[in-house]
């Protein structure tokens, strides 16, 4: 089948979570004989408001907005919608990843002539910040309060007073409700995304499914890493971007006053995200009177060196993860198992599912809870190595996703 995918960015412009993802898919449908195309848009400021490359043998084609399409609530951009509608138009399906660079009105113009899927790999479609982390408000709000939404997003719109900012946020809402109303099936990455955005979304539950992303790049075990044992230092990693909402702080004031025969090491791998992220951390693991980690900042990495880059850094017993926000998927709880280590998550969003026995669910924002399970392992090291032993000897990957939208496509397809 001829199948367009839609995203808001692409390779090599500009990659994150959603992309990363958008690409591996498209390669295995690939594979399996489908005429895969991508549509993107672009921030790029050179090369043209229209690019043509080609990506892993894929054509892309990226769209970019003018000075006169800024990013705003309602994303009414005929001029690009038109421009995708023509690009879009030998598909058979459009699968729509992400289309917040592009026309906000995309999904409904496109399924008047042909089935379009979405898949949502984070909040935007009920919150123009993204991921609904509440900014000048305690908490978000219930479902079809927006006075609060309209202080968290005054400071990105400056210029709308806060009663204006309310009413186009309750537009915004209605726009995207019958955006997914539109679709003919509404994928989620995990149940637990499913379950946080079903009330504010109202979907018809017949038309949505949940598939998980899976392993989106090699599964490469650590070559010879033993486990830990109780002699040594207990080796923590940190995979991921270095942000407070990670809990990359938690985690730094956690290992203060863990008491070993050595001090614990914190290993972080992942690019620095916020200003100051670094110095910030090194004080959070000082501690006030008791021993802090060792500390290695390993600069960011590609997926498929993870395993290369963590042995060189001298290998590790433990990943933890101890995100303060909701995940709606967290590739790098499938990066950290790849590994073949026990994964340590915080009990927010998706990384909770599929951790099982092979490693802990511990809560968010609560150093003394991470710390206590830490000290823990150093009484008893063999519950670590009972948590490695319980890593599955397969994982799911973006080959197992690409044979569910298969099914899910030819479903949509075959129902008209």
């Amino acid at each position: 089948m001829k199948v367009s995918l839609v995203t808001a960015h692409f390779a090599p412009r500009f990659e994150g979570g959603t992309e990363f993802v958008a690409r591996a898919q498209a390669r295995e449908l690939a594979k399996r004989g489908h005429e895969i195309s991508i549509v993107s848009g672009t921030d790029a400021p050179d090369g043209g408001e229209r690019q043509v490359e080609t990506v892993d043998g894929l054509r892309v084609v990226f769209f970019r907005r003018t000075a006169d399409e800024p990013y705003d609530l309602a994303l009414d951009r005929p001029r690009l919608a038109a421009l995708v509608a023509a690009e879009i138009e030998p598909a058979d399906l459009v699968h729509v990843h992400h289309w917040w660079t592009l026309d906000g009105a995309l999904v409904r113009n496109t399924a008047r002539t042909k089935p379009v899927v979405v898949t949502l790999h984070d909040s935007f479609t009920t919150c123009p910040r993204f991921f609904r982390v509440p900014v000048n408000v305690e908490r978000c709000p219930a479902p079809g309060d927006f006075e609060p939404c309209a202080r968290c997003c005054s400071s990105d719109a400056r210029g709308l007073d806060l009663l204006t900012l309310e009413s186009g946020l309750r537009t915004r809402a209605e726009a995207f409700r019958a955006e997914l109303a539109a679709a003919a099936r509404v994928v989620f990455p995990s149940h637990a995304h499913a379950d946080f955005l079903a009330p504010y979304l109202e979907l018809d539950a017949s038309k949505t499914a949940v598939v998980q992303h899976g392993l989106c790049g090699p599964a490469t075990a650590l070559a010879g890493a033993s486990p830990y044992t109780g002699a040594g230092a207990l080796r923590v990693l940190f995979l991921g971007h270095l942000g407070e909402v990670k809990g990359v702080l938690d985690l730094a004031r956690a290992l203060v006053g863990v008491a070993g025969a050595e001090p614990v090491e914190l290993i972080l791998l992942g690019e620095e995200v916020e200003p100051g992220i670094r110095g910030r951390i090194e004080e959070a693991a000082r501690g006030v009177g008791e021993r802090g980690p060792r500390l290695t900042f390993g600069g960011g990495y590609r997926p498929e060196e993870l395993a290369q880059r963590v042995e060189a850094l001298g290998g590790a017993h433990v990943v933890a993860l101890p995100s303060r926000v909701r995940e709606s998927y967290g590739l790098v709880v499938d990066e950290a198992r790849a590994l073949g280590l026990p994964v340590w998550v915080s009990d927010l969003g998706a990384p909770k599912e599929r951790v099982g026995a092979g490693g802990r669910v511990l809560p968010a924002r609560d150093p003394a809870a991470w710390r206590a399970a830490f000290q823990e392992v150093l009484g008893a090291p063999e519950t670590l190595a009972a948590e490695r032993r319980a890593q599955p000897p397969l994982l799911r990957t973006a080959a197992d996703a690409a044979l569910e939208l298969e099914d899910l496509y030819r479903d949509v397809l075959d129902r008209g």
